[in-house]
């Protein structure tokens, strides 16, 4: 079945694009809100799209991260919430994981959750 391009969530699409921080899905309804009247349904539903197009990755405590599609991980700040792209990658190489276990990996998920060097 086709998504439906609504106006909401281009809307929604693009506050989330133009955010550089840490954001809920309530903090998102609430400034999608003062421009168009939106649903909070209709906003998770939207962060659930862009979630499986890895536009948007959920951390932790309910909150979500604009991204790009690809490989890489996010360095989160537990102090001041500043959320940063990083292509290092600790996980080891797919082959040997399924040389030693058999396991065949699909994907990995790793956010790193610290304190940026602003807050340090």
């Amino acid at each position: 079945m086709p998504r439906r391009n609504t106006r909401q969530r281009r809307l929604l699409a693009e506050l989330v694009a133009s955010r550089h921080r840490a954001f809920t899905a309530e903090e998102l309804w609430s400034d999608a809100h003062a421009s168009a009247p939106v649903s909070l349904a209709t906003v998770y539903r939207t962060l659930a799209l862009l979630e499986s197009d890895q536009r948007v990755r959920r951390l932790d405590r309910g909150r979500f991260i604009a991204c790009e599609p690809g490989h890489h991980h996010h360095l989160v700040c537990v102090s001041c919430g500043s959320v940063e792209e990083t292509d290092l990658c600790a996980a080891p190489p797919v082959t040997e994981v399924r040389r030693r276990h058999g396991f065949v990996v699909q994907r990995h998920d790793a956010d790193l959750y610290g304190v940026c060097e602003r807050c340090a």
